[in-house]
C-alpha cells in the first residue's frame, strides 16, 4: 500500500513492518500489567491494519487482499509473512512461534529483499520510499551491524523503531537505538515503555507511518 507522507508532498511511501517475535515478547507488558507483550502488540496491530485497510483503495486488486507487508525475525531467522490484513491476521498470528534471541539482521535483509522484489523493476527515482516500522522489545545481538546497514541504505529508506518493554533491558536498548538515531536523520526511535493500551499504541504507530 503506497501513501503520501506528511511533510513530503508528492512522494509515495511503502510502509512495511519488521516484527520481533523472540522469546522475550512472551514477557509481561509492564510492571503493572502481566499481559504478554505479544498479545498487547497483536491488539495494536489489529487496530492498525483495520485502519490501513479502510484507506487502501487498491486492496481488492492486490494479492492476499492487500495490507501491511510484514517480516518477522527471531532466533537468527526471518519469515516473510506477506500482507497482514483484517481477513488473515488471526490465522497468520497463530502460526508465529515466539522464541529465541534477538538478531535483527536476518529480518532487515529479508525486508529489503521483499521491497526489491516488488519495486526493483521501477526506476529508483520513481520508487516509493521504504518506511520500515520495527517493533521490538530489546537490543539486538547485532545492533552494530543493523546501524551500519541502515546507514548504507539510507537514500530511500526511513526507519521507525518502536520499543516495547520496561526496566534495565528496555533502557539499554533505548540508548543503543537512540545512538543510531543521533547519527542518522532517517531513523526515528519511539519508546512505548510501560504502555499497555493497544489503542494508544496503534494511534502512535499510525502517526509514524501516515
Amino acid at each position: 500500500m503506497a501513501a503520501t507522507p506528511a511533510g513530503i508532498p508528492g512522494i509515495e511511501k511503502e510502509p512495511m513492518l519488521l516484527l520481533d517475535t523472540t522469546g522475550s515478547m512472551n514477557y509481561e507488558t509492564s510492571e503493572q500489567d502481566d499481559t504478554p507483550r505479544r498479545d498487547t502488540i497483536r491488539e495494536a496491530i489489529s487496530l492498525l491494519v483495520d485502519r490501513l485497510a479502510a484507506e487502501d483503495s487498491q486492496a481488492a486488486h492486490e494479492e492476499e487482499g492487500g495490507g501491511l507487508r510484514t517480516v518477522t525475525f527471531a532466533d537468527g531467522r526471518a519469515v516473510d509473512q506477506g500482507d497482514l490484513n483484517p481477513g488473515n491476521l488471526v490465522e497468520k498470528w497463530g502460526d508465529i512461534r515466539w522464541l529465541g534471541p534477538t538478531q535483527i539482521m536476518p529480518g532487515w535483509n529479508t525486508l529489503l529483499e521483499v521491497y526489491q522484489d516488488e519495486f526493483g523493476q521501477v526506476p529508483s527515482d520513481q520508487r516509493p520510499l521504504l518506511l520500515a516500522l520495527v517493533i521490538t522489545d530489546g537490543e539486538a545481538l547485532d545492533t552494530d551491524s543493523f546501524a551500519d546497514a541502515i546507514a548504507a541504505a539510507s537514500g530511500g529508506v526511513y526507519v521507525v523503531i518502536a520499543l516495547l518493554g520496561f526496566g534495565d533491558e528496555h533502557d539499554r536498548a533505548l540508548a543503543a537505538y537512540q545512538a543510531i538515531e543521533q547519527r542518522n536523520a532517517h531513523v526515528k526511535v519511539l519508546t512505548l515503555s510501560g504502555e499497555t493500551n493497544p489503542e494508544v499504541i496503534a494511534d502512535t504507530l499510525l502517526r509514524m507511518i501516515e
